[in-house]
């Protein structure tokens, strides 16, 4: 992926090194945190960031555990004793502080896509003051005993194939499967987006699109089984405004069912959530043919939420 973005900066977390961007504009009327998703990286959102730049926001985002800069090309996706699970909401936690640092007054919305927005609602669940808005793109809603069930399957390939193995069954269960939604596919990835050039990007870009390790999945299902907890539904503070949008066509949430149970589950406990979904948009909605709508539609929310006309 061509990769116009800032600059690669870090910071330290517990001896380790985190590698994250910015987009900073001056007098910020927001600050916006994008959390990336599974295979991708911080650098993929350098053109939505300078959309939001256009806004009067100023846009942070960093890279996750076993991705983007934080790793070599050969260890993406795999899990060690530096980069796992453990750390992801550290490194949330850790970028958080320093955008506050940088504009103390400034309210705060996280913005997370795919992985990215499950992770992204576990920071609000474990942390309720460390954010003033939550925005999910691409999300969806699972069971946990489907959550458990995955759980159990990663660990068996974990078995079978080892830790660090590439388990084709849990890839056709997932990425694999998604893309036999799309008819007459053109990539492997064809399920992420329509805009054709995105798409040709992200399979060119050598850190994207990797299948990440057994290990990596073992551990994201067991996060996802503590996120859907009611427990933690009742650790997100009341009143947090949550914008949920996406694709109608995305396959990660079933053709726009699993939002409207994200939705519905969250409602039980929270008083503002809103959920857009476009129509034929698939599942990265901020890269698709419509970006501009969905771009103006997010900020035109975050405005009226902010109370501006």
């Amino acid at each position: 992926m061509t990769d116009s973005s800032p600059d690669i900066q870090w910071y330290s977390d517990a001896g380790r090194r985190v590698a994250y961007r910015q987009w900073l504009v001056p007098s910020p009327k927001l600050l916006v945190h994008i959390v990336h998703g599974m295979s991708e990286h911080s650098g993929c959102y350098d053109d939505v960031a300078r959309l939001l730049n256009a806004a009067g926001f100023s846009v942070y985002a960093h890279d996750h555990c076993c991705h983007g800069q934080n790793v070599a090309i050969d260890e993406l996706g795999v899990v060690s004793d530096s980069q796992n699970w453990d750390y992801i909401l550290k490194d949330m936690l850790s970028l958080n502080t320093l955008m506050r640092e940088a504009s103390p007054e400034t309210p705060l919305a996280i913005l997370g896509h795919s992985m990215g927005s499950f992770i992204a609602q576990r920071f609000a669940q474990e942390y309720p003051e460390r954010a003033d808005f939550l925005l999910l793109e691409g999300s969806s809603f699972e069971p946990r005993w489907l959550t458990l069930a995955a759980r159990w399957i990663a660990a068996f390939e974990c078995a079978r194939q080892g830790a660090k193995g590439q388990s084709p069954v849990i890839h056709a269960l997932t990425f694999g499967g998604f893309n036999r939604t799309i008819k007459n596919p053109r990539t492997a990835f064809d399920w992420v987006s329509r805009e054709t050039a995105f798409v040709d990007a992200y399979v060119n870009d050598p850190r994207c699109g990797m299948q990440v390790s057994n290990a990596f999945w073992r551990d994201m299902f067991r996060f996802l089984n503590i996120l859907y907890s009611q427990q933690s539904l009742k650790q997100f503070r009341p009143d947090i405004p949550v914008y949920l949008f996406a694709g109608d066509q995305d396959p990660v949430g079933h053709k726009g069912k699993g939002v409207e149970k994200l939705a519905a589950w969250l409602r039980a406990y929270l008083s503002n959530v809103t959920v857009k979904l476009y129509p034929q948009a698939r599942h990265d909605v901020l890269h698709e043919l419509n970006q501009s709508e969905v771009i103006a539609d997010l900020i035109a929310w975050l405005r009226y939420q902010q109370g501006e006309a």
